[in-house]
C-alpha cells in the first residue's frame, strides 16, 4: 500500500505497519501517544532505513514516494524564495526612491535615515529567510541521497516501461551524483547576496551623508 504525505489514512493503518504506537481522538483524527495530531508519516519515513518494506509493497512504490517529497520540498523551496525576492524588489524600489530625495531643507537628513532603514530591514529579513531556504535544501538532500541508496540497492525500480533507464536529473553522473544541488545553489546564495548588498548599500548611506 501507499503511504505518501497527501495519502496517508487517519486510522493509523500505516504507522501499525511500522510498529508506532497509536491513539484514536473523539474526531477520528490519528494521535500519538502523546496526544499530538501525526499529519503524515513523512518525519519518520526520512529517517527510516531505504531495505525497510514495512510501508511499501515495492521498490517503485519507495522511489514514487521519494521522487514526490522531492517535488513537494522544491515546490515550497521555490515559493519561499518568491516570497523573499518580492519582498526585496519592494525594498529596492522604496530605497531608490528615498535616496532620490532632493529636498534642499531636510532631503540629506531623509536620505540618511530613511535608506538605512530599508536596509536594515532587508538585511534583517534575509538573515530570518536563510534559516527556511537552508532547511528546505537540506531536507530535499535527504531525500535525494535515499534516492540514490535505493537504486543503488533496487536498480530495477529505476527503470522506464522500455526498460531504458530514468535519469532522474542526474545525467551521465553515477547515481548519487550532485548535480541537482546546482539548480538549488540560486535559492540557497539569494539571501547572502542581498545581505551583502544591503550592507553595502547602508554603508554608502552613511559615507555619502558625512562625507558626500
Amino acid at each position: 500500500m501507499r503511504c505518501w504525505h497527501s495519502q496517508i489514512p487517519t486510522d493509523g493503518t500505516c504507522a501499525r505497519r511500522i510498529g508506532l504506537p497509536v491513539t484514536s481522538h473523539p474526531t477520528g483524527s490519528l494521535l500519538s501517544p502523546t496526544g499530538t495530531l501525526m499529519t503524515d508519516l513523512r518525519t519518520l519515513l526520512l529517517n527510516q532505513d531505504t531495505q525497510g518494506e514495512e510501508v511499501f509493497d515495492t521498490p517503485k512504490e519507495r522511489l514514487q514516494f521519494y521522487r514526490s517529497e522531492i517535488h513537494f520540498e522544491s515546490t515550497l523551496l521555490a515559493e519561499r524564495t518568491s516570497s523573499y525576492l518580492s519582498a526585496q524588489s519592494f525594498l529596492m524600489i522604496a530605497f531608490a526612491s528615498s535616496m532620490a530625495n532632493t529636498n534642499p531643507e531636510w532631503g540629506s537628513l531623509f536620505r540618511l535615515v530613511v535608506p538605512a532603514i530599508l536596509a536594515g530591514l532587508g538585511l534583517l529579513t534575509s538573515f530570518h529567510a536563510m534559516p527556511g531556504i537552508k532547511s528546505s535544501f537540506d531536507v530535499i538532500e535527504r531525500w535525494h541521497q535515499k534516492q540514490a541508496e535505493l537504486l543503488q540497492l533496487e536498480g530495477h525500480a529505476g527503470l522506464l516501461p522500455n526498460q531504458e533507464s530514468a535519469l532522474f536529473g542526474e545525467g551521465n553522473s553515477p547515481v548519487g551524483g550532485h548535480r541537482y544541488k546546482r539548480t538549488l545553489l540560486f535559492s540557497l546564495r539569494t539571501p547572502l547576496i542581498f545581505a551583502s548588498v544591503w550592507a553595502l548599500f547602508g554603508a554608502f548611506c552613511v559615507v555619502l551623508y558625512f562625507f558626500g
